[in-house]
């Protein structure tokens, strides 16, 4: 993957900025610009200049960044020098970089700049707080590594292979429509975003299992979510984008992660449980309750209840009640 910068701005938009403290940076941004000194702040071991939410301080209105015209590159804030690549972990000895594809709009393509540049400009940073977060070992990385050479060829079969051969269950009386594989333009760049999606999946905050128990999970959920995609590709008429799809991957893992679990046995214990006030998922949850004996799995206790209910209904339901589901399973 390379990027280009089309000057679109996103990125100058956030609410903050990271500097390179440990090599001065902000020393040397506030000595040219003293009124920064009063919008500094810091989060945890990081610090960051605040800026309003509609823009950053230093955006002009040609899109351009005033202290990379002004000064050069090398002044401009280290995250921003990294951005969408500034998203680095260590796992041990392993450097893990991933990119945002929340914000920027990034496409697939060639040209600009290359992996080997934004490894020397990461190395450029002194800050650990924007460099070296550091995550659990106990992670497969091997395997995600296998896994990511497979799917950068991309291959749809070579990547389905490398899973497991996963298999989706359940998916047409979810979303109401049959899963069917997107094709050209959205495969391609759903292939691409792939080993990102998994890697927020296994190191992020949803944690549906242990990490060395979602191998399985994960597989099934990827193929939800290309179900997913091919249903958006349907109803824009187009192609999606990177940032569309990483965005259809955070709005759909509820469904992605039942989905994957369609066949498993849900039992959740009596007790006291935060519900919503849809009848439907009280009616999941006491379904689950009563499910120790009975040992029936996820996908035909879900039938049972929501089988005569509209789409818009099941899907809303489904979501309500991804609590419930999750500590069932």
């Amino acid at each position: 993957m390379r990027y280009e910068c089309r000057g679109c701005g996103a990125c100058c938009k956030g609410h903050g900025i990271g500097l390179d403290v440990a090599a001065g940076q902000l020393v040397k941004l506030v000595a040219k610009r003293p009124e920064l000194a009063a919008f500094v702040r810091q989060r945890g071991d990081a610090v960051t200049a605040f800026n309003p939410r509609d823009r950053c301080w230093f955006l002009a209105d040609d899109g351009l960044c005033r202290v990379e015209v002004e000064d050069g590159r090398a002044a401009k804030p280290a995250s921003c020098r990294l951005f969408p690549f500034n998203r680095v972990f260590h796992i041990g000895t392993t450097m893990v970089v991933d990119y945002n594809s929340v914000i920027c709009p990034l496409q697939i393509g060639d040209g600009g700049v290359a992996h080997a540049e934004i490894l020397d400009e990461i190395m450029t940073i002194q800050d650990p707080a924007i460099t070296g977060t550091s995550l659990p070992a106990d992670g497969d990385l091997e395997r995600e590594r296998t896994i990511a050479a497979r799917i950068f060829d991309g291959d749809y079969a070579a990547a389905w292979t490398v899973q497991g051969e996963p298999e989706i269950s359940g998916f047409e009386h979810v979303a109401g429509l049959p899963w069917q594989l997107p094709e050209g333009a959205t495969l391609a760049a759903a292939l691409a975003l792939t080993p990102s999606m998994r890697f927020n999946e296994l190191y992020g905050p949803r944690q549906y299992r242990p990490r060395a128990k979602m191998d399985a999970v994960l597989a099934k959920m990827w193929l939800a979510w290309l179900g997913f995609a091919q249903l958006g590709a349907v109803l824009a008429q187009r192609a999606l984008g990177l940032q569309e799809l990483t965005t259809i991957w955070s709005e759909q893992a509820s469904l992605m992660h039942l989905l994957a679990r369609w066949n498993e046995v849900p039992y959740l214990k009596p007790g006291p449980i935060e519900l919503t006030n849809e009848p439907l998922v009280k009616q999941l949850a006491q379904r689950f309750i009563d499910n120790k004996q009975k040992r029936r799995p996820l996908g035909e206790i879900v039938t049972s209840v929501l089988e005569s209910v509209d789409p818009v209904r099941r899907v809303t339901t489904l979501k309500l009640a991804d609590a419930i589901v999750k500590s069932a399973l």
